[in-house]
């Protein structure tokens, strides 16, 4: 089968599959709020299923990359996952919710890691920038039509949750026909096991720093739109102008960083997310806040093509899955810092301050960058 071929069978896994597992994030807490669960419920609940995902994440990897298994646990997860919607949908009690939790928690980063590591096996070695971002584009198309279509279609959350549920499985058609890494050899087993370079410790902890930064680009953003006097129109046109931005920059950036290298996408990306939350706070007119999105080419698109990139080269081919597992679980655990210290500062200094603040702290992630990216060059040479 021709790269091509397999380029569209990974583009409609991605497809399906964002479209149906994004319904968790749009709706669980809506859900459970209607469900008649209080506050201190759902945030005791969210940081279990969070606490599940940065676990479980680096182990589904390391069993994906020791077994050659990918195909065989992204259907698994999808399945599993499909069940976990359906459980949603027809949850009433705190312990329904805390079963889905346990469900969503340890499966979905057995999807998010292997279904990427796979992707990047059928893809062409010799363009892997382009591949992935075109690839990862109709992640990004999925969860735009999903979070467009699903509530036309449906009035309740539960038949939009139960529509994913039937939805989902059919990625399976897709995933089957993709192929496995080929299993790995005694000898190759060894050079998986060994221990994890310093360059990649080293990203990963730039990585985290500028991670704190990603709940600003859409969640307090769009409060701090309402709170200058905005409509939830803009709010609305915001959001959409972040996917628009995904769209467009996902393919020019893989394609620079097959055609340059990635040390200047990763520069340019971690520095662009780290002005991000100061270029924020520098507006004060609700209307011009779309011009911090221009950071959002190279702070998203490019940091996620050049981090993957990045890592597996580190890693190396045989630990594809524990690479992405890894860059999921860092950045997971830097937004849920970064949550933590936006909402605690934004009311205790207001919004303009916290950014500032955050973007401060995100600027210590270039020189952890650049250390990374010169002990690779040393280690190299």
């Amino acid at each position: 089968m021709s790269s091509l071929s397999k380029l569209t069978l990974a583009r409609a896994c991605s497809l399906i599959q964002v479209a149906t597992v994004g319904m968790f994030s749009i709706y669980e807490v809506t859900h459970m709020s209607d469900r008649g669960l209080s506050g201190s419920a759902i945030g005791i609940l969210l940081a279990i299923e969070n606490a599940l995902l940065l676990a479980s994440g680096p182990l589904w990897g390391w069993v994906a990359d020791r077994f050659s298994c990918y195909r065989q646990l992204v259907s698994a997860s999808a399945l599993g996952l499909a069940f976990a919607l359906y459980w949603l949908s027809q949850a009433e009690s705190l312990a329904d919710f805390a079963i889905y939790v346990v469900l969503r928690g340890f499966l979905f980063s057995a999807m998010a890691s292997t279904m990427t590591a796979l992707a990047m096996v059928n893809l062409s070695s010799s363009t892997p920038g382009r591949g992935f971002s075109a690839y990862r584009t109709f992640g990004s198309i999925g969860f735009m039509s999903g979070s467009f279509l699903f509530p036309i279609l449906f009035s309740k959350i539960e038949h939009i949750l139960l529509a994913g549920a039937c939805i989902l499985p059919l990625c399976l058609f897709f995933v089957l026909q993709l192929e496995n890494p080929p299993r790995r050899s005694k000898e190759e087993k060894t050079v998986g096991s060994s221990p994890i370079p310093a360059a990649a410790w080293l990203f990963l902890a730039a990585h985290f720093v500028v991670s704190i930064t990603e709940p600003g680009n859409l969640g307090f953003l769009n409060d701090y739109v309402r709170v200058l006097g905005g409509s939830t129109q803009l709010v609305g046109w915001y959001s959409a102008l972040t996917g628009l931005m995904a769209l467009i920059s996902l393919p020019l950036m893989g394609r620079w960083v097959d055609a340059r290298g990635l040390y200047w996408v990763l520069a340019l990306g971690f520095l662009s997310q780290a002005i991000r939350p100061f270029v924020i706070a520098s507006i004060p007119d609700p209307n011009w806040l779309w011009l911090s999105h221009a950071c959002h080419a190279f702070g998203w698109a490019g940091r996620e093509v050049g981090s993957l990139i990045l890592m597996i080269s580190l890693l190396g081919a045989q630990r594809r899955a524990t690479a992405v597992s890894l860059i999921v679980a860092v950045r997971m655990a830097g937004t849920m810092v970064g949550s933590y210290l936006m909402g605690t500062w934004a009311e205790a200094y207001g919004y303009p301050k916290m950014f500032t603040n955050i973007s401060l702290i995100a600027m210590a992630s270039l020189p952890l960058l650049f250390l990374a990216l010169k002990s690779k060059r040393t280690a190299a040479a």
